[in-house]
């Protein structure tokens, strides 16, 4: 490619200060590349160089400030550039690529802004053999009917969409550039993979020029026309207004994107068909049916650019969850109530004397089996919202009897919850439980309440079901030998039942949600060093807003620090000490992240933010690996992305369930094809890119999680069986993935 036999490289080039994206080339000074060189320009973020085979579209980018200089595709300006934007017709890639191929640097960002993706991407293969790391496609949703360089216009991209179709090896670095650069002119970044796009743009923008321009083409050419243009109304304007587009441009997309545009034409010509019937035969109910699945769509797709609604969650059981390679997640996101703080604030609140008013609560899976168990004990609870409670309490020992023994059915949250409460009451309750509870031993659990003075009784030691029965209260003194949270919770439960003042000495140190969310209700809860002192007190019913689940939080900031071109902000984030220490070790292997100070009382609430970052290598002794165990997933998945060998020693010391978690992803990495290696409690993860593939989760919703962040940046599809439970525990999984742009399907 050629433009000016005289065009000069300025002789102060090398020499001026960089701008933000450095210099930039735009090839091809159409509509689009001016915009795009006008946008860098206006804002200052790059010092701009245009190149076209039209000698007058590049004087009159230069004469009217669109460009900073002209240029050529030769080695004395390709080897200077930082990014390289090719806005040339789809059919020219080819020839640009050869030309500028043999001064390409490594390091110089390429991307196209074409409409068609697997045209672009066959384009490269033919002149490189395999597409350069650094050539990554993108394709702006945002044009007009006019043409030229002086249509240029630099807010056009503001608020549409950009998307970018990165490959498999794709640099991360410069992928995670182009999403900073799109977003610099204004438009909303999103990722997706080559063949997705093409099929998307084959039925969003392509199959609709195609009518148009076909529609119109008919019409002019019937007996009627002149007729039919000068009666046609605003509806024939707006539906034929693409027909004015550049007929050349729209020649060259259906020839590049033909396999895709005639899938979506035969769809399209097939419902057609189906309508044509209907009118021969006069069937106004399938009529009427297509006209008002028709005007419910339209209405959700003007919402949605509207940008008033999130979506709604839908209530399906599915049985997989498969995640896109090519995706980011970025936006502003407030989370649903951590689900454990859910089950504790309602017992809380139901022990409270008073009304208390619970928002942001999650009342999905078996926190309503908590809900339901302190109904059936008197306490009055009203669903104001779907996320907003107010619960009338009846004090510390204000339950009533239930008629029937409680049922936690499986969930494992409320009989720890429930089992130290019902202890304390002044009447005997049975306890029954379904399924995996049955027949599981409880010892410490058991063995907390029978510290509680009360008679525990039941057919199989240590199991359910347990009939509890009221005796001479103690004062509590427990020593936990296990970090349980949950456990934890029941013992402090216990202890606010003494007499006189109770005692809870955690096994691992630091600040959790139970002490926080208990003192936040009144109960006087001491510090003293070794422990806590629990004084006796009534509960006082309070108004609260739960903070964001935690594991849901560090997942995110996870695939934000994974995924290029992310930007992440969570509202509404409460770390207790284990997640705030787990954050500040993620940021120690290079993750960017950004957390609100503790308060007074030993919280990290408010703002957690995080993005893209390079990370590295790490090793984990024994003793952080039980502190991080509940999120030790996530930080073998953080191992595959990272530079380097990493360590994580202690598995075979961890409670047996956290190491099966652990070794079942282990499996899972093996099947991606990512070298790991565990012998002796240690496992070894060497970085790499995972291949993809269907892997199953057994049905544990943690496990699902890490399994969906490992495939995030994957050579494939991954696609993740058994998730029923991670759409139980984790119900605004969808919502969040649309409002953040993570690409991941649900399916029965």
């Amino acid at each position: 490619m050629t433009g000016e036999n005289d065009f000069q490289m300025p002789a102060d080039m090398a020499s001026k200060a960089k701008k933000k994206f450095g210099n930039v080339m735009i090839i091809g000074l159409g509509m689009i590349g001016g915009s795009f060189a006008k946008a860098l320009k206006e804002r200052g973020l790059a010092t701009l160089y245009g190149a076209d085979r039209r000698d007058g579209e590049l004087a009159l980018g230069v004469s009217t400030g669109v460009i900073d200089y002209p240029a050529e595709l030769t080695a004395e300006y390709v080897t200077k550039m930082d990014i390289i934007i090719l806005a040339t017709p789809v059919r020219a890639m080819e020839s640009v690529l050869s030309e500028i191929k043999p001064y390409l640097l490594p390091t110089t960002l390429v991307t196209d802004v074409g409409s068609t993706k697997g045209s672009v991407i066959d384009s490269a293969r033919r002149v490189f053999s395999d597409v350069p790391p650094n050539f990554i496609p993108s394709h702006p949703i945002a044009g007009a009917e006019k043409s030229g360089v002086l249509a240029s216009n630099p807010l056009l991209f503001e608020k549409h969409m950009a998307i970018v179709t990165p490959l498999s090896d794709s640099n991360p670095v410069l992928l995670d550039r182009l999403h900073r650069l799109w977003r610099s002119v204004g438009a909303d970044v999103v990722s997706m993979d080559v063949e997705h796009h093409d099929h998307v743009l084959a039925s969003s923008s392509h199959l609709p020029h195609l009518l148009a321009y076909t529609l119109v083409d008919a019409l002019a050419n019937g007996d009627r026309s002149q007729d039919v243009f000068k009666f046609a109304a605003g509806g024939f304007r707006d539906f034929t207004r693409i027909a004015s587009s550049d007929p050349v441009m729209w020649r060259d997309v259906f020839m590049a994107n033909k396999d895709a545009t005639l899938a979506t034409l035969d769809h399209f010509t097939d419902r057609l068909a189906d309508m044509r019937t209907a009118i021969e035969q006069g069937d106004g109910a399938s009529m009427f049916g297509v006209f008002t699945r028709a005007k419910s769509a339209r209405d959700h797709f003007l919402r949605l650019l509207e940008q008033r609604t999130i979506g709604s969650v839908k209530e399906v059981r599915p049985m997989s969850v498969s995640v896109l390679p090519a995706s980011s997640i970025k936006g502003n996101i407030s989370l649903l109530g951590d689900k454990s703080l859910s089950h504790k604030a309602i017992t809380i609140a139901a022990l409270s004397q008073g009304v208390s008013e619970i928002k942001n609560i999650d009342l999905t899976g078996d926190v309503r089996i908590t809900m339901q168990a302190f109904r059936d004990m008197g306490v009055v609870i009203e669903e104001v919202t779907a996320d907003y409670l107010r619960v009338h309490g009846v004090g510390l020992r204000g339950l009533k009897a239930p008629i029937a023994p409680i049922n936690v059915h499986q969930s494992r949250e409320s009989l720890y919850l429930l089992l130290p409460v019902l202890a304390g009451q002044p009447f005997s309750v049975s306890v029954v439980a379904e399924d995996k509870l049955l027949n599981q031993s409880f010892g410490d659990l058991f063995s907390l309440v029978r510290q509680m003075g009360g008679r525990v009784e039941s057919e199989i030691a240590d199991c359910l079901p347990v009939n509890l029965s009221p005796d001479v209260s103690l004062d509590v003194s427990i020593e936990l030998n296990t970090g349980s949270e949950r456990l934890r919770m029941s013992a402090f439960l216990a202890a606010i039942y003494s007499p006189l003042e109770g005692r809870v000495v955690p096994f691992l140190p630091g600040l959790s949600h139970c002490e926080v969310l208990l003192r936040h209700f009144g109960v006087s809860i001491l510090d003293d060093g070794a422990g806590f002192r629990v004084l006796p007190a009534g509960l006082i019913g309070v108004d609260v807003v739960l903070s964001g689940d935690e594991y849901e939080a560090s997942w995110l900031v996870l695939l934000s620090s994974l995924l290029p071109g992310s930007e992440l902000l969570i509202e509404n984030s409460g770390l207790d000490s284990t997640s705030f220490a787990f954050m500040m070790f993620l940021r120690s292997i290079g993750a960017d992240i950004l957390m609100s100070p503790k308060n007074e009382l030993g919280l990290s609430v408010g703002e957690l933010r995080s993005g893209f970052a390079e990370l590295k290598a790490f090793s984990l002794t024994a003793e952080q690996s039980y502190q991080f165990r509940d999120v030790l997933p996530l930080l073998c998945v953080a191992a595959v992305y990272a530079s380097g060998e990493s360590r994580i020693q202690g598995i075979g010391s961890l409670p047996y369930h956290h190491e099966d978690r652990v070794l079942a992803l282990v499996d899972a990495l093996r099947q991606m094809k990512i070298t790991c290696a565990y012998e002796s409690g240690e496992l070894v993860i060497e970085g790499g890119l995972p291949k993809g593939g269907e892997l199953d989760c057994a049905g544990d919703d943690k496990l699902a999680l890490a399994m969906l962040v490992l495939g995030v940046r994957s050579q494939s599809v991954t696609k993740v069986n058994d998730c029923q439970k991670l759409l139980e525990e984790f119900s605004e999984l969808e919502s969040v993935a649309r409002q953040l742009g993570f690409h991941c399907l649900v399916a029965q």
